[in-house]
C-alpha cells in the first residue's frame, strides 16, 4: 500500500491518500481543507479518488470534500453517524463552520463495518473520546487514528463532546490491538503502534486504568 499525507488548512492537518502499490483509485482520509488543490494533486499524479473516509466531524478534517466533489460530483463520504452534526453549520473558535451533515450524500458507518476502497480493506474501529464518533481505520498494518492518538499524546477532550474517560478506554483497545502498527494521525508526525505503548504517557496512564 502506498500512503502520501498533504498538510492541509489552518491546524495542519494530515490529510492521507491510500492506494495499491501502483494504482489508480485511491481513498482520502480527512480532507481537512483545499479541497480542490487535494483534487488537482490526485489528477496531475493520474489518480482518481473512490471514497473520502473521515476520522470524525470536526471542521479541521473535513472543509475539503466541496472541493473534492467539484472534481468527482458522486464521490462518497463515510463518516460515524455521531459525528454528522445537528444542522448544516455549528460554532468553533469563535467562528462558523459547516458540519457533516451540511455537505448531502454522506454513508454513516460504525464498528466492525468493512469498506473496500481502491482494493484495500479498510476496517472501523469505534474509538470515542475526542469526538463522540471518533473512529480509528485499520487498513493492512496501518492504523489511522484521527485525533484519538498522536505521537507522544492523545487528542483534547475538552471540547463539546469531548469525554476523557472515553478516550482512555480507546486509547486502551488500540493499545491492546495484536502486534505493530503504522500510527498515522491526524495532526504532527506518525509513528508505530509499539513506540506508542512504550513511551506515550497518555497510553501507559490508559494501560494503567
Amino acid at each position: 500500500m502506498e500512503i502520501s499525507v498533504l498538510r492541509l488548512g489552518q491546524i495542519g492537518t494530515n490529510c492521507y491518500i491510500f492506494r495499491r502499490d501502483g494504482g489508480y483509485k485511491c481513498g482520502v482520509v480527512d480532507p481537512g481543507d483545499q479541497g480542490e488543490q487535494v483534487a488537482r494533486w490526485l489528477v496531475d499524479k493520474g489518480l482518481e479518488a473512490e471514497a473520502v473516509l473521515l476520522t470524525h466531524g470536526h471542521f479541521d478534517h473535513i472543509l475539503g470534500i466541496p472541493g473534492l466533489r467539484e472534481e468527482w460530483p458522486d464521490l462518497p463520504v463515510y463518516c460515524h453517524s455521531a459525528d454528522l452534526g445537528q444542522g448544516d453549520a455549528t460554532a468553533a473558535f469563535g467562528q462558523t463552520f459547516p458540519t457533516v451533515r451540511s455537505f448531502g450524500d454522506i454513508t454513516p458507518y460504525q464498528e466492525g463495518d468493512a469498506i473496500d476502497v481502491a482494493g484495500i480493506r479498510v476496517e472501523v474501529l469505534e474509538t470515542p473520546g475526542h469526538t463522540p464518533g471518533s473512529v480509528t481505520l485499520r487498513a493492512e498494518d496501518v492504523l489511522f487514528t484521527g485525533d484519538t492518538l498522536f505521537a507522544g499524546s492523545m487528542g483534547r477532550t475538552d471540547l463539546p463532546g469531548g469525554d476523557e474517560g472515553q478516550i482512555m478506554a480507546s486509547l486502551r483497545r488500540l493499545a491492546g490491538l495484536e502486534g505493530d502498527y503504522q500510527v498515522l494521525p491526524g495532526h504532527e508526525s506518525r509513528s508505530t503502534l509499539e513506540r506508542e505503548r512504550q513511551s506515550n504517557y497518555c497510553v501507559r496512564a490508559a494501560l494503567r486504568g
